[in-house]
């Protein structure tokens, strides 16, 4: 990379963009907005841009990065939550949109991630997912509140929970539609389904939210889901490892296969063997049940990785 080469922090607000460029800490703040997104590409015109870095903000980011890459410039979207580390490595505890732009540019040009290109079809389709997720949630909370009411009462809500059944059923209609229109995904989709407990709405969703999967080592894949099981040990002390971190909307999704395949009515296999063997050492269901989370995405991404299906071989 050229020693001249600058890294751009955005703060990305609903708004407005607040841009710091390093080094020199030069700042400039405009409209999130299309001419906002001109007067930025203009202010990077003719200098060496390694990298523009910006947090993930909601969606709140995508058309600014939509413009950078547009214009050529390299986009990494950045986790806030790696961001904030690094402020709390700096003992910096004040928080404002230009010193958070500052940040993300310090952030940017210390580790250099890797570009982040869009991919507008997947993020459709995971909006879509993260809309039904939406609704099937707030149907089951009404469903739950009104179990306890008087039946006169609880049958008020049955104009709400149909409609909130309807807007499900158009959802999944929709994600249904937009991924036929996408062969790969599809296909990766298709082969995710072989797996025991993955049903087809499963597959799209770990397919989309989880697109490395295939690309990855399987310690990898497991800590990408947030069920990688980190140590906690001091001197003599032992503690008990804990998961943490992840994708929670594809963690759910694993969590529901893993515990359809481990406990269900059909059970049977590898995961259902693995899980009554850990069970029979004494292991709480919920760790067997984590466990049995890891051994499902560690398979799929190999499975993924030999571009095959699921196999009930044991490991």
């Amino acid at each position: 990379m050229a020693q001249d080469a600058v890294f751009v922090g955005i703060d990305c607000g609903k708004e407005v963009l607040d841009v710091v460029v390093v080094p020199g800490g030069e700042t400039l703040r405009v409209a999130n907005s299309a001419a906002g997104h001109e007067a930025l590409i203009a202010g990077l015109k003719g200098r060496p841009v390694a990298l523009v870095g910006i947090e993930a903000s909601g969606g709140y980011e995508r058309a600014v990065r939509d413009a950078l890459e547009a214009a050529g410039i390299a986009v990494a979207v950045l986790d806030p939550a790696r961001v904030r580390h690094l402020a709390k490595a700096k003992g910096q505890r004040a928080k404002t949109d230009p010193i958070d732009a500052a940040l993300i540019a310090d952030f940017t040009a210390r580790f250099q991630p890797s570009a982040t290109p869009s991919n507008r079809q997947r993020e459709r389709l995971a909006d879509l997912l993260g809309l039904r997720r939406l609704l099937v949630d707030k149907r089951a909370d009404l469903k739950k509140a009104v179990a306890r009411l008087p039946a006169d009462v609880a049958a008020l809500a049955e104009p709400a929970l149909e409609a909130l059944g309807t807007a499900v059923e158009a959802a999944e209609r929709e994600i249904t539609r937009r991924a036929q229109e996408d062969a790969a995904l599809a296909k990766k989709a298709k082969a995710l389904s072989s797996a025991p407990g993955v049903g087809a709405l499963t597959a799209l969703t770990l397919a989309v939210l989880v697109p490395e999967l295939g690309q990855l080592s399987g310690g990898q894949a497991a800590a990408l889901l947030g069920v990688a099981p980190y140590p906690d040990d001091s001197g003599q002390r032992h503690g008990a490892r804990r998961i943490a971190g992840g994708r929670e909307d594809a963690r759910r999704a694993l969590y529901m296969a893993a515990l359809t395949a481990a406990t269900g009515r059909r059970k049977g296999g590898v995961l259902a063997s693995f899980y009554d063997h850990l069970i029979g050492r004494g292991k709480p269901p919920k760790v067997a049940l984590t466990a049995c989370m890891r051994k499902l995405i560690v398979r799929l991404n190999a499975m993924l990785a030999h571009g095959g299906t699921w196999s009930e071989q044991t490991d």
